[in-house]
Parts: C-alpha cells; sequence; structure tokens
C-alpha cells in the first residue's frame, strides 16, 4: 500500500516505540478519513507477537471486526471476567435461620407463631435478599486474561475508557496503541482516561482520497472545519433534510440520534407505538441502553442491551433479565423505572442504590452513542443546543453512520 509521508512517519513513530520505547501508551489520534484503523491493521501484521485489538463497546468491537481486526473484543469481555459472589454470608444467615427456628420449637411455639415471629421474618427477609445477590454477576479482573501472553493492545474509541478501566487494562504492564478523534465531544462524565488533558504523539490530519469519496466523510469534515451542510443529496444514501420524518422512514434506520432529552423522549414513545408495545415498562424484545458505568456487574454507560424478560416491578424498580445482542450471556438487573417514565436525567443518586440505570434505545442522545457505530443513523439535528460544542456535537453524530445517514433539519 502507497503511505502518505505524514501516514509512513507515523508508522515509524509506532515502531519505534513498540521496539524501544519506555512509555506503556502510545496516542495515535487523527480525524474521520485519515486512516487510523488501517494503520494500526498494519502495525498489528508487522508485530511479532501477538497483538489484540479491543474497544468499550460491543458495537465499537463488532466495527473493528468488520474492519479485519477479527479479535476484536470489548475492553471488558478482555481483562475482567465473572464469579460467583461468595456465598459464606449467605451459609451464616441460613444457619442462624434454622437455629432460631429450632429454639422456637423446644419452647413449645407452633409453626403459624414461628412463622409469624418478629426475628424469624427478618432474618427470612435478609436470607431471601442474600439470595438474590448471589445470582448477580460479580466481575473482576481475569489475572489468566490473554494480555499477558500479548506484545500489544491496539483501543479503539479510546475516549469512552474511564479510569478504572484504564488503571486495570494497564496493570498488566503490555504496551498499548489507543486510537482517538479530537473532533469528536468531550468525553461523558466519568470517561477520557487517555483523552483528558493529553498532547498525542500523533495527530493525524490529512484526509485520503478513498476516504474522501464517501459522503459520510465529506459531510463530516465539512462539519469539522465548521461550515454548515446544505439541504439536498449527499449521494449513496446520505442527506440533509428539511421536512417531518414519515414512520416508514424513521423505522428503517438502525439507530436515530438526538440531542436533547426530551427528543429522546419523546422519540422512544412514538417508536414503541409504531412497534406495538403499549405497557409503559420494557417487555420481552425491546431494546435498552444503559446510562451508568458498574464494571462489578459488567454493565457500562453506552451498551446497547435486549430485554429477554420483565420479572416484574416493586418500589420504583424493575427486574430484567437482559442480553447484549449477539451474546449468550444474560443477566439479571434491577433498573429503575423513573429513567423508562421521564425525559429527565437526574435521578436521585440514594435512589441509584439499589437499581441500575437504562433508558429507552430505539432513539439515543449523541452523548451517549459516543463510542458506537450503525450502518445506517437517522440523525435529528440539535446542534442548537450545544453553543460550546455544537461544531463537534455534529461531527460526533454524523461519524456515528457507517454507510447511510440522513440529517434532518430541526
Amino acid at each position: 500500500m502507497q503511505w502518505s509521508p505524514q501516514q509512513e512517519s507515523t508508522l515509524q513513530q509506532v515502531d519505534r516505540w513498540i521496539r524501544t520505547g519506555d512509555a506503556q501508551v502510545f496516542h495515535l489520534f487523527g480525524y474521520a478519513g485519515t486512516g487510523k484503523t488501517t494503520l494500526a491493521k498494519h502495525i498489528a501484521a508487522g508485530v511479532s507477537g501477538q497483538v489484540i485489538f479491543a474497544a468499550f463497546t460491543g458495537k465499537a468491537a463488532s466495527v473493528l471486526q468488520s474492519k479485519g481486526c477479527d479479535n476484536a473484543m470489548t475492553i471488558h469481555s478482555l481483562i475482567y471476567h465473572s464469579r460467583d459472589k461468595g456465598k459464606t454470608s449467605l451459609v451464616e444467615m441460613e444457619q442462624q435461620l434454622q437455629k432460631l427456628m429450632d429454639e422456637l420449637t423446644e419452647e413449645g411455639m407452633t409453626e403459624k407463631q414461628i412463622e409469624s415471629n418478629a426475628r424469624v421474618k427478618d432474618l427470612k427477609s435478609l436470607v431471601k435478599a442474600e439470595r438474590e445477590n448471589v445470582k448477580q454477576p460479580f466481575f473482576v479482573l481475569n489475572q489468566e486474561s490473554d494480555i499477558r501472553g500479548a506484545k500489544l493492545v491496539i483501543i479503539d474509541e479510546c475516549s469512552m475508557v474511564d479510569a478504572k478501566m484504564g488503571e486495570d487494562l494497564l496493570s498488566f504492564g503490555v504496551k498499548v496503541l489507543v486510537l482517538g478523534d479530537p473532533a469528536q465531544l468531550p468525553p461523558v462524565k466519568g470517561s477520557g482516561y487517555f483523552t483528558s488533558g493529553v498532547t498525542p504523539q500523533v495527530m493525524l490530519d490529512e484526509i485520503h482520497r478513498q476516504a474522501a469519496e464517501s459522503p459520510i466523510i465529506r459531510m463530516a469534515t465539512e462539519i469539522r472545519n465548521e461550515r454548515k451542510l446544505t439541504i439536498g443529496d449527499y449521494g449513496d444514501g446520505c442527506s440533509y433534510i428539511d421536512e417531518k420524518v414519515s414512520p416508514e422512514l424513521a423505522l428503517g434506520f438502525d439507530q436515530i440520534l438526538v440531542g436533547k432529552n426530551a427528543t429522546r423522549f419523546a422519540t422512544n414513545k412514538r417508536v414503541r407505538t409504531l412497534k406495538g408495545y403499549e405497557e409503559p415498562l420494557p417487555v420481552t424484545g425491546e431494546r435498552i441502553v444503559c446510562k451508568r458505568n458498574n464494571h462489578d456487574s459488567g454493565l457500562l454507560n453506552g451498551v446497547v442491551y435486549e430485554v429477554l424478560n420483565n420479572n416484574g416491578s416493586m418500589d420504583d424498580k424493575s427486574q430484567l433479565d437482559i442480553v447484549t445482542p449477539g451474546s449468550k450471556f444474560a443477566q439479571e438487573v434491577m433498573a429503575h423505572n423513573q429513567a423508562f417514565l421521564t425525559s429527565k436525567d437526574d435521578i436521585p443518586f440514594y435512589e441509584l442504590r439499589d437499581a441500575e440505570v437504562f433508558e429507552y434505545g430505539y432513539a439515543m442522545t449523541v452523548h451517549t452513542a459516543q463510542g458506537s457505530q450503525w450502518d445506517s443513523v437517522l440523525l435529528f439535528d440539535e446542534a442548537f443546543c450545544f453553543r460550546k460544542d455544537k461544531w463537534k456535537w455534529l461531527y460526533t453524530g454524523i461519524t456515528r453512520a457507517a454507510e447511510r445517514l440522513t440529517i434532518v433539519k430541526m
């Protein structure tokens, strides 16, 4: 392949770093269309030893796979593994309960009296809660991870990685090449371990001919240079329109992206109606998206899940069985109902101790969609809501699409 002088220089710098560099992390940043992934694949092919590709979300990992990075996986699956929660406390509680019931029986209490005893009730409640707790997955650092035998790890969409995951990744001592795009929105709260306050060793800014032929890259480049898009057809299924969107059009895209929470809520409500969902809370087959990291449970902000079953609601929480599309690993979670029922994004912290935050995922904000990509995207242009970051917001939204994009002027 014919490399540009900028790309050739990048390859030489990364090669020197892999062979002789002391730094554990190399930051290779570049705009959409500059060839970051192509360079990363070439770098991987030239390494003498195992190279692992990884990304924050499963969707981003699948995009890497589609680009020829066959072993790409999520960072979470690479460095963590699940184990059963300790059952010691549960066994102790059960023994304590049995001992109490035996003592009350010896005192002459009837079965009915024992069942109504306050101490028995309290212990039974604790045992029930602990049994449910033991069922939940518990993720810990996998000291036997394949990363230990790797020569290099390449991380795409690195801005999504938070401090906990970033530090755990580096704890294995393997060199890490991180790929990022500074034209995108600043990382969501709590993330940006590899990007915040960082000056990259390489910053690619040349859009290459083949990439420049893509309407998505052309639109993204126009926005990055702070030039407004004009209404019209950009070719290959990409357009910027100023008209009402029909239900048929809206349902024909893999993902709908918006700016405001109110728009997200209204759009999700409309899509659910069009799909025939009448219940206010999620039912089997629905798409929901996680809104808060919980590394212990393997739940990551921005990851989309499918609902396998809603086991019922109690105290403003729903017990859901969920699975990441394409995965066989299902898990049970307690989800806070308020995120499904209102457009507010500020559930009091004290209510979140016993519940996770999910919302419907048919439409999501561009901020939540960072780190993911879909073949086709319908983007409602609400950049005007983000004065400081309006160009970055629209650029990030545009580059979430891989093949087909319709932007709707609002």
